[in-house]
């Protein structure tokens, strides 16, 4: 098993996990405007779980063909590698809340809000929920991030944790070769 080329993946699958993001977001907007509040909820499912699935195949391959490896040699267990795939785009993802936390509470004067919206698409609709783009003089503005309430900042900091989540389970159900789909569809 190649680790550090494993982890540079798992940092490369956000891209991926933001263009998959954007395709499902690129509708968002104009859903949000017409039905409102529902449309946070099922398009930030949608996009999470974009991310879900995609983290989920990369790891969880990876930890078959490391499961595969690693039953040939006596001894070696690397089954929670899983978890420190894991904390590369949790970890990447917690620079951008470390930033708007910082623009929240003054430490930096420049509003990171909005980049953070941008550079995480997978969770934007959630952001919906706690501040929704308002508009002001037919341009969309977001909220600055001294505004945001405490609940959207404890949302923003749950939030990466599903990529944290995803690798690890992931990757050890591939890793000990659990059939979750005979365990799903047909109970065994």
């Amino acid at each position: 098993m190649n680790k550090p080329k494993l982890l540079v993946q798992s940092a490369l699958y956000l891209i991926v996990c933001e263009l998959a993001a954007f395709v499902i977001v690129m509708f968002f907007p104009m859903a949000y405007q017409s039905i409102g509040v529902g449309m946070s909820i099922v398009f930030g499912i949608c996009s999470t779980g974009a991310c879900v699935c995609l983290y989920g195949d990369f790891a969880h391959k990876a930890g078959r063909k490391a499961g595969v490896k690693d039953a040939r040699l006596e001894g070696v267990d690397n089954s929670y590698f899983g978890f420190i795939m894991g904390l590369i785009p949790t970890g990447i993802n917690y620079i951008f809340v470390i930033l708007v936390y910082l623009s929240k509470f003054g430490v930096v004067s420049y509003d990171f809000y909005p980049w953070y919206k941008t550079l995480t698409f997978y969770f934007m609709p959630w952001t919906y929920l706690f501040a929704p783009n308002t508009m002001v003089d037919g341009v969309s503005t977001t909220m600055a991030a001294v505004d945001l309430p405490w609940y959207g900042l404890l949302i923003m900091t749950i939030l990466p944790l599903t990529f944290l989540a995803t690798c690890y389970i992931a990757f050890y159900v591939g890793y000990k070769n659990y059939d979750m789909k005979a365990k799903i569809v047909y109970g065994k």
